[in-house]
This record gives structure tokens, sequence and C-alpha cells, in this order.
């Protein structure tokens, strides 16, 4: 009881200091111009990100409302309700992500008069795709020992979402299109080509930690939301040193053609033996770089007063509780 009343306590007093750090900013702060800019920046993205999140809904109901009357009106069809539901889901998020994620982008980059001219540079070294694929599997690889640490405290695993691989070649044909090639491009192009660089004026580190919590809220899952920070704040370091968005996006694009691969069971020990390698050869990178990595972190710090603008935007805070929610309602359902 007593635990509970200091943690309450801490954050009552988090709140009043955000509150008063809020003063400091608006009213006497030698950069409250820079401040004010970086709060107009932020709503900004908490309005795409509710773009993002209410087109996806919207047009998979409406999709899925018409695919399944469209079913209903052909009952002579031989294919099984579960290849024909798989199949829509393939359909569904074909033109979901870059629909939703396009019109994100685009509401961002208008506002802030964005530009992707320079985004897709081949003057980048090769060799970062494989160092930072490594990474990122194992980065996955740790936070999947994590996941599965939480899951000991509840009283079912938690288990990862289907994305509806199946049997049929042509739904799995068209959820390869959007998860391993369309999701990755779109994705990379908003969370690091368009929040990542708009924020980034504020601070490098503050930009790859806001830009990997936007993208791992995106997810709706504590499952998908742990990795997802990870993996993006690797993405958003890669796409930093090497200023292209072609490395992150070919990185992506081979995490998620894995992670495609390991959903079939004739391949899964294929992809299992590729994620120990790679995982093995990115603790070695780590190694070998981490004062180099430690320099550069240092120097990517910036003000923390921009943390707090982000703590006290209702659109960030909403979404967030959107979250939380989200993911509580999947632990429920264990």
């Amino acid at each position: 009881m007593h635990s509970i009343q200091r943690l309450v306590r801490f954050f009552c007093d988090r709140i009043r200091s955000i509150r008063k750090e809020r003063i400091v900013i608006d009213m006497n702060h030698p950069l409250a111009n820079l401040y004010g800019r970086a709060k107009q920046t932020l709503s900004t993205i908490g309005i795409a990100l509710w773009i993002y999140l209410l087109v996806q809904l919207c047009v998979s109901l409406l999709l899925g409302l018409g695919l399944g009357s469209g079913v209903a009106l052909f009952p002579e069809l031989t294919f099984s309700y579960f290849d024909m539901m798989n199949f829509f889901n393939a359909i569904a998020l074909l033109v979901v992500t870059p629909l939703s994620g396009g019109l994100a982008t685009w509401f961002v980059s208008d506002s802030l008069r964005l530009s992707y001219r320079k985004q897709w540079s081949l003057r980048f070294r090769k060799r970062d795709i494989v160092h930072g694929f490594c990474v990122v599997l194992l980065c996955s690889f740790v936070s999947g020992l994590l996941i599965n640490g939480l899951s000991l405290l509840l009283p079912a695993p938690i288990e990862q979402p289907d994305f509806g691989y199946s049997a049929n070649a042509l739904s799995n044909a068209l959820l390869f299109v959007s998860v391993a090639l369309v999701g990755p491009v779109v994705e990379e192009v908003f969370f690091r080509g368009t929040i990542l660089r708009a924020t980034a004026p504020y601070g490098r580190l503050f930009a790859l930690g806001f830009s990997s919590f936007c993208f791992a809220m995106m997810h709706l899952n504590i499952a998908q939301g742990v990795p997802a920070f990870f993996m993006g704040f690797v993405l958003g370091w890669f796409y930093l040193k090497s200023n292209s968005l072609v490395v992150p996006v070919a990185i992506h694009v081979l995490n998620n053609t894995l992670a495609f691969l390991a959903m079939d069971e004739s391949l899964a020990w294929i992809a299992s033996i590729v994620i120990l390698l790679a995982a093995c050869y990115g603790v070695v990178y780590l190694a070998l770089h981490a004062r180099q990595i430690g320099a550069e972190l240092d120097e990517a710090q910036g003000d923390p007063h921009f943390l707090t603008l982000v703590c006290t935007n209702p659109w960030l805070i909403a979404f967030f509780i959107v979250f939380v929610l989200a993911s509580l309602g999947t632990l429920v359902t264990l």
C-alpha cells in the first residue's frame, strides 16, 4: 500500500513539474520561438497519427462489408470460408496500408513543407543495410525474450497477431506484397522520412525516441509494440547515418520477408537459423562500435524540454490512451 502511494505521489509531482516547465517554455525560455514551432510540429504529427489510424479502421470496415456482401451474392463459390477471409485480408492490407500512410504523410508534408526529392539517395554504404538488419534482428530476439517473460506472468502466452497466412498461394502472394514490400516503404516514408525528419531539429535523440514510440503505438498491441520501438530506433539511427530512406526501407523489407517466411512451417527453421546468426553478428557489431555509438548518442542529445511538449500534447496523449486500451484488450482476451 505504501509503495502504491509513493507511485501515485511520483506521478502527481511529475504532472505538476510538467505544468511548471510548460510555463517556463512559453514565457521565459530563450528558445521560445523554437519551442513554439516544435509544439506546432508535434500537433501536426499527432493529427497525422489519428488520420493514419482512422483511415485504416474505416477503409478496412468498408472493404470488409463490401467483400463480405460479394461472397453472399455468390454462394456457389467453392473457396472455403477460411481461404476467402485470408484473401480479403490480403486485399484489405494492400489497399489500406498505402492509403492510410499516404494520407498521413501528405498531411504532415503539406503542413510542414517537407520535400522528399533528396530522401532516396543511393550514396550510402551498402554494409549499413547488413549491419542494420543484424541489429534489428538482435533487438527482435531480445524483445521476444521480454515478451515471453511477461507471458509467464499471465494466464496465457501473448500471441503475435495472425496476418492470415494460409495454404492459398494467391492470398499468400498478395499478403507478401503487402507485408514485405508495400508496408515497409509506406511506414519508412511516414515514420522515418516524415516524423523523424520533422522532429530532428529538436534533437536527434529526441526525434529517434519519439518517432520510434509513434511507430510502436501504431501497432496497437504489446506483442508488436515492444519490438517495433527498438526496431524503429535502429531504423532511424541508420537513416540518420546514411541520409537515405533506401537503407531503412531495405532493412525493413528484409526483416518482414524473414518474418513472412517464418509463418511457413516448412521454412520456419531457416528463418530461425538466420535470426540466430544475424543476432550474434549484431552483438559483435555493437561490441566493436560501442564507444563510437556512445559518443554519437551523447552528441545527439538535445533540450529535454521537448519531451515536456510531447507529454502535454492532447493529440498524442489521446493516441497513447488508445494504444494502452488496445494493448490491455489483447491481454484480457488471452
